[in-house]
């Protein structure tokens, strides 16, 4: 047969895992040690519902003593405002100095921004207190219980020890985390059509391609692809292994019948004729599937190529050419 170019429509294969679209480890936004956990493994939770609680005495403790720092205050600014109020009241008859009225206007200010004060200390007390229950932060699936009841959690990372008491995960949304070959990256487009294989599961789910790594591995020479998944029901799970069929534009390419190819892909070859002789070539290729081959470098169209050479033949061997019809 003579080689001649043919557009090839296949799809880019690429390996990888199943991800999670969101994976945090829950710490304590308040240290101390944990009183409850009200979840476990594998239990779904939704945005807010509470996930464990630091011990709260502490804590209440100190809303008590700001909240009496705040009467206190208050007190206090009443007092210098009734005081200043009967100053003021006698200082256009002469009875007070100005010296007075000043000591007093002073002493109602002191009042004052001392009761803001107390003030701000009871919210920092109060939002304390509050954060002893931590929370989720959005809908999700725990997938790890990393302590007990009883371990203190501390959230000053300078300080060492445990930070974290859960893993979430967001699983609502999955995505098919795979790495493509490097010769296919100028192929890749955003929301090119794809079809991922997850472990597990009998049938392909349709996606499309979502992200595309700027950055290729330099040592494996991949490129990072992720393709989202909607997984309302939380079926997929992640850490799955996934293989994703990435249907990039058809290419111009030589495709052979795979028994035109003589030795393995590490060393091999095809006879082509030239001058009335069979003349071996190697080549590299690719499988396409059982029977075909796409060749990547060794051969070009118009060479005249022997598709079934028989094991005897030899390089420098005079053959004579007949060409394929459309019966043989």
């Amino acid at each position: 047969m003579v080689v001649e170019l043919e557009l090839l429509a296949e799809p880019v294969k690429a390996f990888g895992t199943i991800a999670a679209k969101q994976s945090s480890s829950i710490g304590a936004l308040a240290e101390g040690p944990v009183e409850r956990i009200f979840v476990k493994v594998g239990d779904r939770v939704s945005r807010g519902q509470p996930l464990f609680r630091i011990r709260q005495a502490d804590y209440q403790r100190r809303v008590a003593e700001a909240q009496a720092a705040v009467d206190l205050a208050s007190a206090r600014a009443i007092e210098a405002e009734r005081r200043y109020e009967r100053v003021i009241a006698l200082a256009p008859k002469g009875f007070v100095s100005n010296a007075q009225v000043d000591a007093v206007e002073t002493e109602l200010a002191v009042a004052r921004a001392q009761k803001t004060q107390a003030q701000a200390v009871f919210g920092t007390a109060q939002q304390a207190l509050s954060d002893t229950i931590t929370r989720a932060p959005y809908d999700g699936v725990v997938t790890a219980r990393l302590v007990d009841e009883g371990v203190y959690l501390n959230n000053r990372f300078s300080m060492g020890g445990q930070s974290a008491a859960l893993q979430l995960q967001e699983l609502g949304t999955v995505a098919a985390i795979v790495n493509a070959p490097q010769e296919y990256v100028d192929a890749f487009r955003r929301n090119m059509p794809a079809r991922v294989y997850i472990e597990g599961f009998d049938e392909p789910i349709d996606s499309i391609v979502y992200i595309i790594n700027d950055r290729v591995d330099p040592e494996s020479r991949m490129v990072e692809l992720r393709l989202p998944i909607a997984n309302p029901n939380y079926r997929i799970s992640s850490g799955l292994g996934a293989r994703a069929e990435i249907n990039v534009p058809p290419v111009s390419a030589i495709i052979l019948p795979r028994t035109a190819i003589r030795g393995d892909s590490a060393a091999a070859h095809v006879f082509i004729v030239e001058n009335g002789k069979a003349h071996g070539r190697e080549v590299t290729f690719e499988s396409i599937d059982l029977d075909r081959v796409r060749i990547l470098s060794g051969l070009a169209a118009g060479d005249e190529l022997i598709l079934d050479p028989p094991s005897t033949l030899r390089d420098g061997e005079p053959v004579e050419s007949r060409q394929m019809s459309d019966a043989d």
